[in-house]
């Protein structure tokens, strides 16, 4: 099996009721700074990536998730049906995410993802589902350069 380590804090992810109103709230009134908006259409979801004023690796990222425009079917248009606006998910960084996928097979984890696939803002992602993590939903991240 692999070797991996978890790095730190990637970002969490936020559902919000009005993600337009979150945006201005995260740039215009926090003063994060944007890092691009891109649509996961498999997944029927936009993106919209912000950052603290920091160096990395010390960077807070908030990611605002909405629902593809025009879709109703998709996980987020169903999160905010059911529970609202909230922070959606929680996003670690890993430095090996085939080598994490092996150890949470492993250990037994029940996964969303069984292999890794592309994520948003060039990235490599897997979800772990929620009854293995006393009901979050843990996203895996490895950066491009990691």
């Amino acid at each position: 099996m692999g070797s991996f380590k978890v790095l730190g804090v990637n970002h969490l992810g936020l559902a919000a009721k009005d993600p337009v109103k979150c945006r201005w709230f995260l740039q215009d009134v926090l003063g994060l700074q944007p890092l691009g908006d891109e649509l996961v259409s498999e997944q029927k979801t936009l993106t919209a990536m912000f950052a603290a004023n920091a160096p990395a690796p010390a960077q807070t990222r908030l990611e605002i998730v909405s629902p593809q425009e025009g879709t109703s079917d998709g996980p987020i248009s169903k999160y905010l049906e059911k529970k609202g606006g909230g922070i959606h998910h929680f996003a670690v960084s890993v430095s090996n995410l085939p080598a994490a996928l092996e150890h949470m097979k492993f250990k037994g984890v029940r996964m969303v993802d069984q292999e890794p696939r592309s994520g948003a803002h060039n990235t490599l992602i897997a979800f772990v589902h929620p009854e293995s993590t006393g009901g979050l939903l843990i996203e895996l991240v490895q950066e491009s350069n990691s």
